[in-house]
């Protein structure tokens, strides 16, 4: 049920979860989205602990990266996670004009089910917390699905660019 849906930052009560949230994306074509990297972390406990460091301006650890929050979506009183999404409170040059302040990804078993829609709601929320006006989202011109995502939350569509070949479509939510 919808209403029952939340978003959750990473925790250690959420590790063995997080794991198999993990392989079932390996498994499954590895496409990565909106979890701060967890494809590169073995030790999970290791990406939580970097999670929290993105959370302070002052503790992010790579320079090129930006205070952000991450989050997973679970039912209450669950720990089984139906999708992952990022937040960055504010954008660099890159994230600007590629990136945004949004990024997410739903479960392989769980896509098309209306979770990343329901998701990208509950963060749009977190957003209005830190009083952004606008938030800009991007996604590959052929990811339907997430276009439809974005425009199932309000997006309108600001314009094409290209990334390395890549062509990225730029939608802006007012909030």
């Amino acid at each position: 049920m919808v209403e029952n849906l939340v978003l959750v930052k990473p925790s250690i009560e959420y590790l063995d979860e997080i794991c198999s949230y993990r392989n079932e994306v390996m498994q499954n074509g590895g496409q990565f989205n909106g979890d701060s990297g967890l494809r590169k972390f073995d030790n999970i406990e290791a990406w939580i602990r970097c999670c929290k460091l993105m959370e302070n301006k002052e503790t992010v650890p790579n320079s090129n990266w930006v205070e952000n929050e991450q989050f997973m979506m679970v039912r209450k009183n669950e720990k089984y996670i139906l999708g992952m999404i990022n937040f960055r409170h504010y954008l660099n040059d890159y994230l600007a004009q590629f990136g945004g302040h949004i990024g997410y990804g739903v479960r392989p078993f769980e896509r098309r089910k209306g979770y990343a829609t329901q998701m990208l709601k509950l963060c749009l929320k977190e957003c209005e917390k830190r009083k952004l006006e606008k938030v800009l989202i991007t996604c590959a011109v052929e990811n339907e699905a997430s276009r439809k995502t974005i425009i199932a939350c309000g997006g309108v569509f600001d314009k094409t660019v290209n990334e390395n070949g890549e062509i990225l479509e730029r939608y802006f939510i007012y909030l």
